[in-house]
Formats: structure tokens, C-alpha cells, sequence
């Protein structure tokens, strides 16, 4: 049987989501066989993911930039606790070829020190569901839980810590065939140049368990995701290792 991608941030492969001010697209993508890529597909759906939702230039990392404007609120009049809560529901269709459903909710709790803001904690969770040409089905969730802290308001610098847990699986149109993941992340650290295009994790990691099917094949992987700068990373695998690159 033929392997295929894991292509986890499926969501539709032509079209791009909006929802709450973050922006989501992918591609599905085939002829992946081999552990080595499976884990590159892991660490890069984690950066995609991550990256659109936590150092969007939609949300709140700006906040100790005092005079910013982030969703229409200017970021000094945001007080310390404050709940920012963002609920979403959108719908995507194209004929009857296309359909997207994308259902959640973000919230940010304002963090500051000596009463100025400094940051945020974010909690967010989403659902979404439809189908396409190339996918017949499809349901992804995650739910997400940081912390974020900027570290260099001048240069957009931020530090995240907190957790992902995610859920992908669709079946191909093609062929009908199933890819199953199931992922615990556990963020530890990681430094993100916010005002890099695109934006790049310069350090930290990010312990995983990844496991699942992939048109047929079983797999479960732990292992860790270390960031290096300059959109590059070394992932291990089950003991192996291998370095990749992160766009």
C-alpha cells in the first residue's frame, strides 16, 4: 500500500482559513515513506500550527509595545488580568466541492510587570471539519495552552512555554485511504523572532508523542523537537535523528 503524508494542518489544501484573526492554510501533500519524513511532517505541522496562532501578527504578541493597535484595541489601554475572549465560527464553501467548518475560541489573560503589560497566557481550542477534491473527510482538533513573554519589545522577541494537543484524520478522495494522528506536544522555552518573515523559532524545544496510522501503517514516535535558528531544527525519533529545515 502506498505510504502517504501525515499532513496534519490539512485543513482543506486549496483554501485558507480565517478565524479570529489568525490564518491557517495547507497543503496535501503524497509519496511520503519514510520514518525521517514522518517526523519532519511532525515538527513542521507543530510550527505551522504554533506559529499562526501564538506569534500572529493578528493577535496579541505585540503587547508591551506601548503605542501598537493589536484588534483594534491600542495596547496601552489593555489592563493587567484582563480576558480578552475570541469565540469563532466560520464557514467556508465553493459549490459543492468544498465545504470547511472552523469552530473555537481564543482567550489571552493580559500578564504585566510593575503593572505594565509584558505579555499574555493564551488558551485556545478549535474543531474543524469538511471536505475538498482530494480529501473526502477530514476532522482535526487541537487544543492549545501557552504562556508568552516578551523578552525584547524592540525587536519583537518572545519566549513561549505551554502544551498542544492535537487530532488529525482524514481519508483521501482518491483512493480511500485513512491517516490517523494523534499529538501531545510539551513546549519548553522557545525563543521566536516575532518580527522574522516567516517567523522563525530560534531556540527552545518541544517534547513529543506522535502516534496514529498512515494508510495502513501503524506508527508511535516520542522524541524531541530542538529548535536552531534560521528555520532549522534537529528532530529525534525512536533514537534516531535527523535535521531538518522549517518553513
Amino acid at each position: 500500500m502506498k505510504f502517504k503524508t501525515l499532513a496534519a494542518i490539512a485543513f482543506s489544501a486549496v483554501t485558507i482559513f480565517l478565524y479570529s484573526s489568525c490564518t491557517k492554510d495547507s497543503t496535501v501533500t503524497t509519496k511520503t515513506s519514510t520514518d525521517e519524513e514522518i517526523a519532519t511532517q511532525i515538527a513542521t505541522n507543530l510550527y505551522k500550527s504554533f506559529t499562526a496562532t501564538i506569534a500572529s501578527d493578528n493577535n496579541f504578541s505585540g503587547v508591551p509595545a506601548g503605542n501598537s493597535v493589536v484588534n483594534g484595541k491600542k495596547v496601552n489601554e489593555l489592563t493587567c488580568g484582563q480576558l480578552i475572549d475570541q469565540p469563532f465560527d466560520n464557514t467556508y464553501t465553493q459549490g459543492d466541492t468544498i465545504k470547511d467548518v472552523m469552530k473555537g475560541s481564543n482567550k489571552f489573560v493580559v500578564s504585566c510587570d510593575n503593572n505594565l503589560p509584558n505579555g499574555y497566557t493564551y488558551t485556545g481550542e478549535y474543531t474543524n471539519t469538511g471536505f475538498s477534491p482530494w480529501l473526502s473527510s477530514y476532522k482535526n482538533t487541537v487544543k492549545e495552552h501557552y504562556a508568552l513573554k516578551i523578552t525584547n519589545p524592540g525587536l519583537n522577541i518572545m519566549t513561549v512555554n505551554g502544551t498542544q494537543i492535537s487530532t488529525y484524520d482524514y481519508t483521501t478522495r482518491k483512493d480511500g485511504e485513512r491517516m490517523v494522528q494523534n499529538n501531545t506536544y510539551n513546549l519548553k522555552g522557545l525563543t521566536i523572532n516575532g518580527s522574522s518573515r516567516p517567523k522563525d523559532i530560534t531556540g527552545g524545544t518541544a517534547d513529543y508523542v506522535s502516534k496514529g496510522s498512515n494508510a495502513g501503517r501503524a506508527f508511535n514516535f516520542t522524541g524531541t523537537i530542538t529548535y536552531l535558528g534560521n528555520h532549522r531544527a534537529t528532530v529525534t525519533f525512536n533514537g534516531k535523528s535527523r535535521d531538518i529545515e522549517i518553513y
